[in-house]
């Protein structure tokens, strides 16, 4: 049910006043005009974003942090906002790391070959990639493979020491595989829309406390037992882990500070290629595979962020920031996580400066590294450009107190953040700001046709928006429809090109550049919020989106 239809007569009468008011106000700093001009945006023969998209997913390809595929994305981009008639178009240094560790990128990494085929007693490819930032196999090599499960120091030196040299390992059982009874894509429906507004509950009185789930990985501590060092120390090639299976290979990072010539080769290959070779084991049949990879290390890459503007006319030294991670992980080209929306921010910003639209406020476009290895980027330029912000990691992902710093939040309206997929805009999570929330509903107005229908009191988390939020700024994220984004494309070998969808694309960067343009005209400062105690960190949540946002 559509939740005005819970208006009575009388109270619709009654609230006719502040209603019209509050209507009046909205429209009195809107100019219709300009937001109408930013629809240019929908046009298919006039947009820009999928070609944007394009040239940065297919021809520049993945841009781990660290990696020389970021930096050679990142110089595209500076040229491109340049070519736009940007302002300031630049990569921007992170800050200098006082303890000298580059804030926890000692070390650069990509992949440049992989090769991976089992040889007898079948041939057949293995579709897989290495975890970045472990080593390759220093040439052709090849091996048996052996499963083992064990985890224990003792059981595992009982029954593998000595008999583990030149032997890939299977380190999991294989993975029991389910069929996709249900349709991966969806789109929210009105009643999940509807479930966001309605602020979650905390347990009723008498309500048993959930049993609590199975602790979050952590890595050995520092002198305990580490089965794949120990797996190396025996001579092993490397570790094959299993994935989720239907074709999904899940590829993220391995330690950033561990040496190169110290670890063994870690590869993730799919679910499937790894069942057939596990069970063949288990029945009895020896497995042999080899393997050709080739990854790089470079010491302390430049790490940056993207930046870019166009200046305001009345306030240019207060400003509004739009943008989204621009790092990926390397299994593919990172086109819903989060390139795509990247592409879809830089239109925004070409359709504002072609468009000549009225802007007050100086409007900024910020495109983020280190996301993927805890909002690095993000939180380090919060920092650096606004102050009092909580754990900025200056050696790897820190999340701690660090010592109280100096806030200049006078100059700063809002940010808003696109990383939750490929999807339409369908509204905005308020981050528990209710201040915002009637300024919101009146900004998606001329939007609504486009889709977007719906503000959520609720915070979300995970992504760049939390690093503002989490020093007292306004930064939001936009809900967006969820598609194939679990468990399809986030952070797995299939976040290609293929996986946006041009509409929602297209759309995606009217509502983003109409947002901008309202915040910067927005007659006074946008309402603050309380600043948290702790990190926001929960999902979007809805029955669509059926994993948590890691980011």
């Amino acid at each position: 049910m559509n939740r005005r239809s819970f208006l009575t007569a009388a109270t619709a009468s009654a609230l006719a006043p502040a209603l019209f008011a509050g209507r009046a106000a909205a429209e009195a700093t809107f100019n219709y005009d300009a937001l109408a001009a930013l629809r240019a945006g929908l046009n298919e023969s006039t947009s820009q974003v999928m070609s944007t998209a394009s040239y940065m997913m297919d021809v520049l390809g993945p841009r781990l942090s660290g990696s020389p595929g970021i930096r050679k994305s990142g110089e595209w981009v500076v040229e491109k906002m340049k070519g736009y008639g940007l302002t300031g178009a630049a990569l921007e240094p992170w800050p200098t790391d006082p303890t000298g560790t580059n804030n926890g990128f000692s070390r650069g990494w990509a992949n440049s070959k992989f090769y991976l085929a089992a040889v007898s007693p079948n041939s057949f490819p293995i579709s897989g990639m290495s975890v970045s930032w472990t080593p390759g196999t220093k040439g052709l090599v090849s091996g048996e493979c052996i499963l083992v499960t064990d985890t224990d120091e003792k059981t595992l030196k009982e029954k593998y020491a000595g008999k583990l040299r030149g032997k890939w390992i299977l380190g999991q059982a294989p993975t029991v595989m389910r069929a996709q009874w249900d349709a991966v894509a969806k789109r929210y429906t009105n009643d999940q829309l509807d479930a966001l507004e309605i602020p979650a509950r905390p347990p009723e009185n008498g309500t048993p406390a959930a049993p609590p789930g199975p602790p979050p990985f952590m890595p050995p501590a520092p002198g305990a037992f580490n089965r794949n060092t120990w797996f190396f120390q025996e001579g092993a090639l490397g570790v094959f882990a299993t994935n989720k299976g239907h074709g999904v290979v899940n590829v993220q990072g391995g330690s950033r500070t561990d040496l190169p010539d110290a670890q063994i080769p870690r590869i993730a290959i799919e679910a499937e290629h790894y069942g057939r070779i596990a069970r063949s084991v288990q029945q009895g049949q020896p497995v042999v595979v080899e393997a050709d990879i080739r990854n790089e290390w470079y010491d302390n890459p430049d790490m940056f962020n993207v930046v870019g503007e166009i200046r305001g006319s009345e306030l240019p030294n207060e400003v509004v920031i739009i943008g989204g991670h621009f790092d990926s992980w390397h299994g593919a080209t990172g086109a819903t996580d989060n390139g795509g929306a990247c592409s879809i921010a830089l239109e925004a910003m070409r359709l504002l400066q072609s468009t000549k639209a009225p802007l007050k406020r100086t409007v900024r476009v910020c495109l983020w590294n280190g996301e993927e290895q805890g909002l690095i980027g993000s939180r380090l330029y919060v920092a650096k450009h606004f102050g009092g912000v909580r754990g900025v990691p200056v050696a790897g992902n820190v999340r701690g107190n660090v010592a109280p710093m100096t806030r200049d939040h006078s100059r700063f309206q809002a940010y808003f953040n696109l990383d939750n997929g490929a999807g339409s805009i369908r509204g905005i999570y308020s981050q528990g700001n209710t201040a915002i929330a009637p300024i919101f509903r009146d900004w998606i107005s001329p939007v609504r046709d486009l889709g977007v229908t719906h503000v959520s009191s609720r915070s979300t988390g995970s992504t760049d928006h939390v690093s503002f939020h989490n020093a007292g700024l306004p930064g939001f994220q936009f809900i967006q429809d969820p598609l194939e984004y679990e468990p399809k494309t986030h952070h797995t070998n299939l976040d290609f090109f293929e996986a946006l969808q041009p509409e929602d694309m297209r759309r995606n960067s009217v509502i983003m550049a109409s947002f901008a343009m309202l915040a910067a005209n927005h007659p006074g400062k946008l309402p603050r919020h309380q600043r948290p105690a702790t990190d926001a960190t929960i999902p979007p949540p809805a029955a669509a989106a059926a994993a948590p946002r890691t980011p």
